[in-house]
């Protein structure tokens, strides 16, 4: 319980920062950002065997997922940033209380072209924490997801006179995560 407390706490820290970057009047080619995604990572196969260390994703487990991320964005195009985020299975089967997770990682975007609507690629790297009621325990495990999606910059005409760096974005990505594979689908918004 103390560990979930103090993910909490953190995770409301990290949430307040963001309003401090809301009411600078100019910009620079860097600047703090925030960013907040939620999505859907469906299971889509295992890479480990039972017994490796670690857990071990038996059967379909589909996760609902939350990110927050704070981090620098240079120049428009370029977004690096330190995250935290939360899964929780939505149809656990043989888990009376289902499994949950906490993920700290290093995130990376890019947009690839100047328009309203530009590509953009990415990656995730850190550590995703299971906390389960198994007989593996909780576990400490790599995280890696490579991402790529749209970005829709809001108030686009304004974008070059102003430095509106608000958007959203929709991304489709590949994670490996706790010796199981998964296609995770996000919508976020960075401000």
């Amino acid at each position: 319980m103390k560990k979930i407390n103090l993910f909490l706490a953190v995770f409301l820290m990290l949430s307040s920062m963001a309003a401090q970057a809301q009411f600078r009047q100019d910009r620079n080619d860097v600047e703090y950002m925030f960013k907040f995604e939620a999505g859907y990572m469906p299971f889509v196969a295992n890479l480990g065997h039972e017994g490796d260390y670690g857990y071990y994703i038996n059967d379909l487990r589909h996760v609902a997922n939350a990110n927050i991320i704070n981090g620098v964005n240079i120049k428009q195009d370029f977004f690096v940033g330190i995250g935290l985020g939360y899964g929780y299975v939505a149809a656990p089967d043989d888990f009376g209380n289902g499994w949950h997770s906490g993920l700290a990682f290093v995130d990376f975007d890019y947009r690839t072209l100047d328009v309203e609507f530009s590509p953009m690629v990415g990656a995730k790297v850190g550590a995703s924490y299971m906390m389960a009621d198994t007989p593996y325990e909780n576990t400490l495990t790599p995280y890696v997801e490579i991402n790529t999606g749209l970005n829709w910059f809001f108030r686009y005409e304004y974008r070059n006179m102003e430095r509106n760096y608000l958007s959203m974005y929709v991304e489709v990505a590949f994670a490996y995560t706790q010796q199981s594979t998964f296609i995770p689908v996000r919508i976020g918004i960075r401000f």
